[in-house]
């Protein structure tokens, strides 16, 4: 009689652990990447005799969850057996989430943790995936300007105005260039936005009114000290200044001016191998590095530390890449959504609940009959 009084006692028990169990699924549904748990009970028995149950195991159920879009291109969902890698200082973790996003330092975490998803650079080592020194190419000083059109002596002057230019901090400036005829020599002269000259010389053409070869430059230095070749073109060229015949007009016009500003990255990609990309605003691709995965033959290696966090219980496994040892595919603005039932969730709650009003009814049963039993021996 008081053995029932205790068998009912761990029912209840057992039934509010697993309530506990379902709880944390159903609070966990919409985290992503979360693996939903099972709880079993256990006979216990002594000498052949019922003694109650227990919870034996808890156990998460790795199957893979739905696949929800979101349009964010750093949220990725993993079609295959593998598990981005976290890490927190030392220790290693594993997961199916793939919320990631870039922090206040722009290295690439796991938004949920804020652990640093590890990844394999150029070299082919760990390390993290970081913007630190790559969010914009450096600007480059221009060097060379390049001026091309038509020359002829009865326009004896020809000025090309507000060249702008990129000087050695990088910002931009102007100069201006006057071509001249003066005692049938071409001059050039070069005078910066304020009117100072900075540098002149000649230009010499041949008989047929190309540029002569070593003839079809000047260089000039600016007053910080900067060297800029100006430059007329190719002699012998179709895209070099000519001389023409008298009765045309002269025109002369900037074809091209190298150097640029910083360029500013435009946007963040990441393809279905997992390369993280930079994008910068003149269309240029730069290659950050690739997302570091483990390839997963048994989930049983791993559990469950924290909400969608696993770790590993055989040391840490290899990182590799998609395509060099992870037979994977990254589909990039999507995410894995936990992949607990609710349906399941609240067949099993309503299984539950009557097991706990068993367990408790035999509690009452077995103490109205001690307390039966003790009255009937009562004077």
């Amino acid at each position: 009689m008081f053995q029932s009084f205790y068998n009912g006692l761990s029912g209840m028990f057992t039934s509010s652990k697993a309530l506990d169990v379902l709880s944390d699924n159903i609070a966990n549904m919409q985290t992503p990447g979360f693996k939903a748990k099972d709880s079993f009970a256990t006979n216990l028995s002594a000498n052949g005799k019922g003694v109650g149950s227990s919870i034996s195991d808890i156990r998460e159920d790795f199957s893979q969850g739905e696949v929800s879009q979101t349009g964010n291109k750093t949220d990725l969902f993993i079609d295959g057996r593998a598990l981005f890698v976290l890490k927190n200082g030392d220790e290693f973790l594993y997961t199916r989430a793939g919320a990631l996003a870039f922090n206040i330092d722009d290295v690439l975490v796991d938004k949920l943790s804020g652990f640093e998803v590890v990844g394999i650079n150029e070299n082919g080592s760990i390390s993290n995936i970081s913007l630190d020194g790559i969010k914009s190419i450096p600007y480059e000083s221009t060097t060379n300007i390049v001026i091309n059109g038509e020359l002829t002596k009865n326009d004896d002057r020809v000025d090309v105005e507000n060249i702008t230019y990129i000087d050695l901090k990088g910002k931009n400036k102007k100069l201006n260039i006057v071509v001249h005829l003066e005692e049938d020599i071409w001059k050039v002269e070069v005078t910066g936005d304020k009117g100072n000259k900075i540098g002149d010389g000649i230009i010499e053409f041949d008989l047929g009114g190309s540029l002569k070869p070593g003839k079809e430059k000047i260089s000039v230095n600016t007053t910080d000290g900067q060297s800029i070749e100006i430059n007329f073109g190719q002699n012998g060229s179709r895209f070099g200044t000519r001389l023409l015949l008298a009765g045309a007009s002269s025109s002369l016009q900037v074809k091209d001016v190298d150097g640029h500003q910083d360029i500013p990255f435009k946007d963040i990609s990441i393809d279905e191998k997992g390369v993280v990309k930079l994008e910068y605003a003149n269309g240029n691709k730069k290659d950050i590095a690739s997302i570091g995965f483990v390839t997963v033959d048994n989930y049983e290696l791993f559990e469950v530390k924290t909400g969608h966090l696993l770790t590993s219980k055989k040391g840490i496994p290899d990182v590799k890449t998609i395509g060099d040892g992870v037979e994977a595919k990254i589909i990039s603005g999507s995410l894995e959504l936990s992949n607990v039932d609710l349906a399941q969730e609240f067949g099993d709650m309503m299984v539950i609940q009557r097991s706990y009003q068993a367990s408790s009814r035999v509690m009452t049963i077995s103490n109205q009959l001690i307390e039966q039993l003790y009255n009937s021996t009562g004077r």
